[in-house]
């Protein structure tokens, strides 16, 4: 099970090209971390993966359960939530995705009251957004993909709204999201989320600079900064 990227090109309009015959395989049912310098192209070959963009040249293929790759869903949270959050009320924003997914009025209300309860947004459901601080908001735009049950789970960098409460819940419910197989693929630069990650990717100015195993990436890592 895995994401195939065969020779990928992409660049934005009028710009120079960002990537440029990028091959590279993903492992799923993981937990990958994406790493690197701002302006690495960290965000663009997620959004690629997910689909918000289309690369120039080159396929982004996907072998997950069988799945046709139209069938697959993914929950994509963007790194600032209000790029995200598009209904004037709490509740209404978790049913959202459930709607567009075609779910049973019936199993809707449950699952809407389920992630009310779970992301202690219970007391706010007729709230707008708006009255919520930057790190509600992170929670919301949390809430709002989880419900809808992705098969893979793309996040850049989520914990950038997040206090260490928020942070801690978030990493208990990934680690919950593994066990149902669940695939997560993570943007951060942080060592203790790379250290929670099964495989590394880093890239460079567009480049791959290294794909493994996050111990062996760490154990580089550390290598260099002792020379």
């Amino acid at each position: 099970m895995r994401i195939r990227i065969s020779d990928l090109d992409f660049q934005y309009t009028k710009s120079a090209p960002l990537f440029s015959h990028v091959s590279l395989e993903i492992p799923l049912n993981s937990l990958v971390i994406v790493t690197g310098n701002s302006g690495s192209g960290k965000t663009t070959l997620l959004k690629l993966i997910a689909g918000l963009l289309e690369p120039v040249n080159g396929q982004i293929s996907f072998d997950i359960n069988g799945k046709n790759s139209n069938d697959i869903h993914f929950g994509y949270l963007f790194q600032n939530p209000d790029d995200q959050i598009v209904h004037f009320n709490i509740e209404r924003e978790l049913a959202f995705n459930l709607e567009n997914r075609g779910i049973p009025s019936a199993e809707m209300r449950i699952r809407v009251e389920d992630t009310l309860r779970e992301y202690n947004l219970t007391d706010r459901r007729n709230d707008s957004p708006n009255n919520l601080s930057g790190g509600e908001k992170q929670r919301l735009a949390l809430a709002g993909m989880m419900i809808s049950c992705p098969d893979i789970l793309i996040l850049d960098e989520p914990c950038s709204f997040l206090d260490i409460y928020a942070q801690i819940q978030l990493y208990r419910r990934i680690s919950e999201l593994r066990k149902q197989d669940v695939s997560v693929i993570w943007i951060s630069q942080e060592i203790h989320e790379i250290r929670m990650a099964d495989y590394v990717f880093e890239l460079d100015r567009g480049a791959v600079t290294w794909n493994g195993k996050s111990g062996d990436y760490l154990k580089m890592t550390e290598d260099v900064y002792a020379e």
